[in-house]
């Protein structure tokens, strides 16, 4: 089954965000290309089947039914809502950010 993936203007806003401070704050491109091909890689599992990732840990995106997409190998996660056959990238944090908070 394929689901389609449908990135908030926040979420993108948050990506450009968290590549400029890479970028620009730490000078370092290859963490802000790596950061690039782990989101791609968990677009595709997303696409293929996105309860394969964890509902929220946050009490209250639980309820939400929120899920978390740990970024492997980086500090940063992806919180997404599957709704019927579309999953909605809801934001992009990196682990240590109140994104509880920040979604809410």
């Amino acid at each position: 089954m394929v689901y389609k993936l449908i990135v908030t203007e926040r979420a993108e806003e948050q990506l450009d965000e968290c590549l400029y401070y890479l970028v620009y704050r730490l000078g370092n491109n290859i963490a802000a290309e790596h950061l690039l091909a782990c989101i791609e890689k968990a677009y595709d599992r997303l696409e293929e089947n996105p309860y394969q990732f964890p509902e929220c840990r946050d009490a209250y995106l639980k309820s939400l039914k929120y899920r978390e997409v740990i970024l492997t190998d980086m500090s940063y996660l992806m919180i997404v809502k599957v709704v019927d056959l579309e999953v909605y990238i809801m934001g992009i944090f990196h682990q240590l950010e109140d994104y509880g908070n920040k979604l809410s």
